[in-house]
């Protein structure tokens, strides 16, 4: 079959979140069928001295075509606040407004009308009106997360009433943009039962096709445990569930923890560490922030501990399969760690309350022989189940029904 990859990102590198998601999947896509990728280029998720043009280099190694159009102007600086008001007034939802481009509608046109696709893969929401301009072909809708409920969990977080009214309103035009366009589509991807759950629960009639997050355990491989106190956070450290979970560990998890633990150190790995974070490393020796970094396997090989208290967000965090593919043992809030299968107790401890989870983390670095349970039954899962090429079978399975639907004259309205 030939695929349209119709993308919000170049997806390379392939370091953390939807760029590693995505890189992996257009791999796997491309090891059965032909695919064809038109994204957006999003400058802010390329690190500093990465090209366009190395995305490509890099995604043409696998993939039949690729090629990018800039994001509109008007969605950096600025200008992106106008839009976001704009959407108050429309009721259109920013993710809309945001991919909205007459030139990605041009570039569209233009490649389909030399190429006749068999399915058309939607990367995002926001995508989802240009599928209009692909004909005769079956149609997923991919969610890396359920737009709709991750924005409400962050209206409900919010101190300010105005930024807890926006916040609300914005929640609920993406509730009715997904009862719109969920049910068009032949097949919704998401990462787990549990945000399929959320789909259903609003867009009841829509096909749930469930294409786990994943790791390559090719490249994240089991290290020894190396002993010793040191933990470790990874995570791109301006997104907001990152940034919330780094606070709440510092503010709530971390003096009392490192009072009670003679020479607990931590690496905190990710791009963007926020100003506060940076210095306090540079007053405390023990707390390390080295900012984005090419190869993170290193600092999983050091660390004893891989600490995720997050508690907000979507999708199901990467980190925690990374760290569970090095045989690292983990202690994880229940919500960071929800979508994926595991147990605690067998494949990595969960902690609710700041107090648990300095508990988790102390009974780790003191028993050896618990951390190489944990280990052992973390990387033999991740094996199994969420090796990217496992997943390959999930997504090409994906396509291959939406394919089939197409061609019945099967959609659910």
């Amino acid at each position: 079959m030939r695929i349209l990859w119709l993308g919000h990102n170049l997806a390379y590198p392939p370091k953390g979140g939807p760029l590693q998601r995505n890189y992996n999947l257009l791999k796997e896509a491309a090891k059965y069928h032909e695919v064809h990728a038109l994204v957006f280029d999003q400058p802010a998720s390329r690190p500093s001295g990465v090209t366009p043009a190395d995305c490509v280099e890099a995604l043409s190694k696998f993939c039949a075509s690729v090629e990018w159009v800039p994001l509109p102007k008007d969605s950096f600086g600025i200008g992106r606040y106008w839009r976001a008001v704009g959407g108050l007034l429309t009721g259109e939802p920013y993710e809309f407004r945001w991919l909205r481009s007459r030139e990605m509608a041009k570039r569209l046109q233009r490649l389909t009308g030399r190429i006749q696709f068999d399915v058309v893969h939607a990367d995002t929401l926001g995508l989802a009106p240009y599928v209009s301009l692909v004909p005769s072909a079956g149609t997923v809708l991919n969610h890396h997360d359920i737009e709709s409920a991750l924005v409400q969990r962050r209206a409900a977080s919010e101190r300010s009433l105005l930024w807890r009214m926006f916040w609300s309103r914005e929640a609920a035009h993406l509730l009715a943009a997904e009862r719109r366009w969920c049910p068009t589509f032949h097949v919704n991807m998401v990462v787990s039962d549990d945000e399929g759950q959320l789909v259903k629960s609003s867009c009841k009639e829509s096909r749930i096709c469930v294409v786990p997050n994943g790791v390559d355990v090719g490249y994240f491989t089991p290290r020894p445990d190396p002993g010793g106190t040191r933990l470790l956070f990874c995570g791109r450290l301006d997104q907001l569930a990152n940034k919330g979970a780094i606070t709440y560990f510092f503010n709530s998890i971390w003096p009392q923890l490192s009072g009670r633990v003679k020479n607990l150190e931590i690496d905190v790995v990710g791009k963007n560490p926020p100003a506060w974070l940076r210095e306090l490393s540079q007053r405390d020796p023990y707390v390390h922030v080295p900012g984005f970094v090419d190869d993170v396997r290193p600092y999983f090989q050091k660390a004893t501990v891989f600490v995720c208290p997050i508690t907000d967000g979507g999708g199901t965090r990467l980190k925690i399969l990374d760290a569970m593919a090095m045989g690292m043992p983990v202690v994880s809030t229940t919500f960071a760690a929800s979508g994926l299968a595991l147990r605690d107790g067998a494949h990595l401890l969960i902690a609710d309350t700041a107090e648990m989870f300095r508990e988790q983390i102390m009974r780790l670095l003191a028993d050896t022989s618990l951390r190489q349970r944990l280990a052992q039954g973390a990387a033999e899962v991740v094996r199994q189940t969420y090796a990217w090429d496992t997943i390959g079978h999930s997504l090409v399975a994906a396509y291959e029904e939406a394919a089939v639907r197409n061609i019945k004259g099967v959609i659910d309205r």
